[in-house]
Formats: C-alpha cells, sequence, structure tokens
C-alpha cells in the first residue's frame, strides 16, 4: 500500500498536530515494515529537518520550496493538483493531520482534532478562519475515513454534520513515558535556577491563545496568591493571540513577579518543567484531546483541569475538575491540592495508573489497522 502523509503542520513547532505527526510516524517505522509511505513537505523559505524523519522501511520524502499559502489556495480551493503529482505515481491512501483533505487519486482520511474554529470562529486563529471553517464540510462529505482523538469530537461530528458513523474512527493519541525516566533531580534543580523558580509551582503547558482561558487562570491565581503568596505560576508555549492581553493582565495584578511566560520550550526542558512542578493546571474552554494532561500525569504531577469537553473523557477521575468560567472555582481547585498532601499523592497515583491506558504504540496500530480498512473500500 502507497500511504501519502502531509507533513507541514510538522514543520515548525512539535506542538498539537506536530506532536501527533511525529509520535504517529515514529511508532509507524517500527510496526510497519511492509507499506510504502510518501511524506510531503513544502515552504517558500523553511526546510523540514531530516532529522525529524523517522526510518520508515520504504520511504519516500518530498521537500518542496512552494508557499504554504499558495498551496493551501490551490489544494483548498482548487482540489489540485493531487498530491500522487508530486511522487509521480498513484497513492493508494493519503492521510492530512487537519481537518483539510489533500487531492488524491486515491483514498483520503483526515484527522479532526477539536472543532473549536466552529464553536469559537472569532476566537479561532486567522488561518482557522479562513481555510477550516469554509472548507470543512466539503471535506468531511468528502473524505473516505475520519479519525477522531476522542468520542466528545465524534459526537460533535454526528451532531453537526450528517455523516456515517462508520465512516468515524475514534483514535486516542499516545504519551511519551520519558517524560518521567530520564529527568535527574540534579537537571531539575538546575532548571529551577537558571529560570529563577521557587520551589513550590503551578505549571500550564499551551499556546497563549483565546481557547487556553488564561486570562481566567490569572483572576484564579491571584487568589491563590492572596493565600499563598510563596507560590508561582509559570505558563509554557506558543505566544498566540493572548499573549499580550495575557501581559497585561498579569501587569494589572501586580503579579509580575510570581507569573513566569516561558516560551516555546525544547522537549527537554518542557520534561524538566513538568518534573519541578507541584501541580498542573488546564483552564481551556475548548480540547479535542488535551495531551499536557497525560504529559503532567506521566510525570508524576496532580492535575486539576476545566470539566469541559474532552477534558474529563481523557483525564477520567485522575484529575480535580472545576468550572473555567468561574476563577473562583479553579482557585478552590487548585488550593485544595497545595493544601492537602494526601490529596495530591492520590491524584499522582490515579494519574500514574491513567496513563498506562494511552500509548503511541497503540495509536499507530489502531491508525495502520484504519488505513488499511479504508484502503480496501469499493
Amino acid at each position: 500500500m502507497k500511504i501519502g502523509i502531509d507533513l507541514r503542520p510538522f514543520l515548525r513547532f512539535e506542538t498539537g498536530v506536530g506532536t501527533y505527526i511525529k509520535n504517529l510516524l515514529f511508532s509507524l517505522s517500527s510496526i510497519d515494515m511492509k507499506n510504502d509511505y510518501y511524506l510531503f513537505s513544502s515552504s517558500f523559505k523553511q526546510r523540514f529537518s531530516p532529522s525529524k524523519i523517522p526510518f520508515l522501511n520504504k520511504m519516500h520524502f518530498r521537500d518542496y520550496h512552494y508557499p504554504v499559502k499558495l498551496l493551501n489556495f490551490l489544494w483548498y480551493r482548487q482540489g489540485w493538483p493531487p498530491l500522487d503529482f508530486f511522487f509521480k505515481t498513484r497513492l493508494d491512501l493519503t492521510h492530512s493531520p487537519t481537518p483539510l483533505i489533500c487531492p488524491t487519486k486515491g483514498k483520503a482520511i483526515i484527522t479532526v482534532h477539536d472543532l473549536f474554529f466552529m464553536d469559537f470562529p472569532y476566537k479561532a486563529n486567522p488561518e482557522a478562519r479562513r481555510f477550516f471553517y469554509k472548507n470543512i464540510h466539503k471535506s468531511l462529505q468528502d473524505s473516505d475515513g475520519i479519525i477522531v482523538v476522542s468520542h466528545f469530537i465524534k459526537n460533535q461530528l454526528l451532531e453537526k454534520f450528517k455523516l456515517p458513523k462508520e465512516k468515524i474512527k475514534v483514535i486516542y493519541h499516545g504519551v511519551d513515558s520519558g517524560f518521567s525516566s530520564d529527568i535527574s533531580l540534579e537537571e531539575i534543580n538546575n532548571f529551577r535556577e537558571s529560570h529563577s523558580l521557587p520551589s513550590r509551582l503551578i505549571v500550564f503547558v499551551g499556546a497563549m491563545d483565546p481557547r487556553k482561558n488564561l486570562l481566567n487562570l490569572i483572576q484564579a491565581f491571584q487568589i491563590v496568591h492572596s493565600k499563598e503568596p510563596e507560590v508561582s505560576l509559570v505558563i509554557a508555549g506558543k505566544k498566540g493571540q493572548d499573549y499580550l492581553a495575557l501581559k497585561k493582565k498579569i501587569h494589572k495584578s501586580s503579579l509580575d513577579e510570581n507569573v513566569k511566560i516561558l516560551d516555546y520550550l525544547s522537549l527537554r526542558d518542557l520534561k524538566r518543567l513538568y518534573r519541578a512542578g507541584t501541580l498542573f493546571v488546564f483552564p481551556s474552554y475548548c480540547e479535542g484531546f488535551g495531551l499536557p494532561l497525560l504529559e503532567a500525569m506521566v510525570s508524576e504531577m496532580p492535575v486539576v483541569a476545566s470539566n469541559r469537553t474532552a477534558l474529563p473523557e481523557i483525564a477520567g477521575s485522575a484529575a480535580l475538575y472545576f468550572d473555567p468560567e468561574q476563577p473562583e472555582d479553579m482557585a478552590s481547585a487548585i488550593l485544595k491540592l497545595l493544601w492537602d498532601s494526601d490529596l495530591r499523592n492520590k491524584y499522582i497515583g490515579m494519574g500514574r495508573e491513567r496513563v498506562r491506558q494511552f500509548s503511541w504504540e497503540s495509536t499507530a496500530k489502531s491508525t495502520l489497522n484504519f488505513y488499511q480498512h479504508v484502503a480496501q473500500q469499493k
């Protein structure tokens, strides 16, 4: 089977969709010795690093200099050229890791991670508004198979679109067990010192975008800080739409010395941050999965999280939940874990058990089975 995969979401940052594609490919490389993989990337300025490509037994890689905007226009407005054209062979199946189908002569699979761009169109990033919102309906109809990362997203698709249930496959993400296994105490202490972090630390990991609800997190932390002045908050992730508003909110709340903003971290530093933290907070309004929840759990951090969308499905009973629209409720949940060491240990233990249900190998096996199922359809 000839399988085409669009690598462009993996071109820049290993977050979100990029993390998904990276781990999927590396896991496929260890279980699939039979199929041919046709990996595609294109950007006018940026080049795809060969170090990001796993050793697939049968691999064909193309990295073109076509501008992303031009290719997006041709693919999502004109439906041309098919991905097959770039490899000069007919592909049996093409997988787009986004909700927008890659034009192909063979079967087409897409992955839907969330529908934030539909639920909150004016809070979504410009690219999502420009391409996802306008083209999602046609893409869902034209695709031969749809991978979703939670039952929550599957139910959303069935409610919003007339789609056959059998076309949609729920395949959970995995989690990298290395978040707990290879970070020394010396590394953790050095990381604390280099960023001037105290011993008691609340951690958030994710993009600084409206969906992540960070402005309410600052309001909740202001309540926490009034009762626990030695505790700090670290926000680590890509500077998004809410970055300036976030900085303004921190300053207005007189929390400049107690809230640290760290830009995009390397995987190694991200592991160090998780291991340095006292607890993890995830206040999002909308998540299709919520991978940082599992990363925190495997790093043996207790988790407090929003009770919205897919987060309760993924974290199960291993997180303490709050209403994301109520900063007081968020602060109360955080303080419970800060004040009660037994409760903290309880959630650490439940998190340790919960993450055993998620692995990238399982994700890859389920995805490969779905590839074969879709490719065999007439």
